[in-house]
């Protein structure tokens, strides 16, 4: 299985989310979305927020696998978009990204599977012990590119206020000279 959190990167789909959100801005009239532009930049950027992982540890199971070895994965629901288990944060937690993968079509929904070797005579508090690492260590890449998000969408929210007004500024100064200029020569 893959290492989690080391494919891609979230800057690369905010990069993306930059570029639509910037050209639907650029779309926009004024007598519509420029009359209130931090509203309408506000839902925009609520729409198009990256839906990120939210683990449901209550509901993780255990399975173990029917090799020779004792490999036991623990199986945790969530809610979201899987995808963003393969996104390396900007800054990284120091704990080293488990080995896992992600199944869209489980059952009953999402789940992130996260397996370990163990010695055939283990006990179950230490393949809890061990789960419970697994999912804090998955919980603080998860946090890391929440913040990394946020960040982003505050500076993305920024900008884009500052483009629609100057937006709003340059439709009402095309619109004053369409009036002036008026029909005839």
């Amino acid at each position: 299985m893959p290492q989690l959190f080391t494919v891609g990167r979230l800057a690369d789909d905010t990069s993306r989310r930059r570029t639509a959100a910037t050209a639907q801005v650029l779309q926009w009239t004024l007598d519509a979305e420029l009359a209130d532009p931090i509203r309408c930049v506000d839902d925009l950027l609520s729409a198009s927020q990256p839906d990120l992982p939210r683990l449901r540890r209550a509901e993780a199971t255990f399975t173990t696998g029917t090799a020779a070895r004792l490999t036991v994965t623990v199986r945790v629901p969530f809610d979201g978009d899987g995808r963003f288990f393969a996104s390396r944060p900007g800054r990284p937690p120091e704990a080293e990204p488990p080995v896992g993968d992600w199944d869209r079509w489980a059952d009953g929904g999402p789940v992130l599977r996260l397996p370990e070797n163990f010695a055939p005579d283990v006990d179950a508090g230490t393949v809890r012990s061990w789960a419970a690492r697994a999912v804090d260590s998955v919980e603080a890449y998860l946090a890391a590119l929440r913040a990394e998000a946020a960040e982003e969408t505050a500076r993305l929210s920024a900008d884009l206020v500052d483009l629609a007004r100057h937006r709003a500024a340059d439709l009402a100064r095309r619109r004053a000279l369409t009036e002036e200029l008026g029909v005839g020569i």
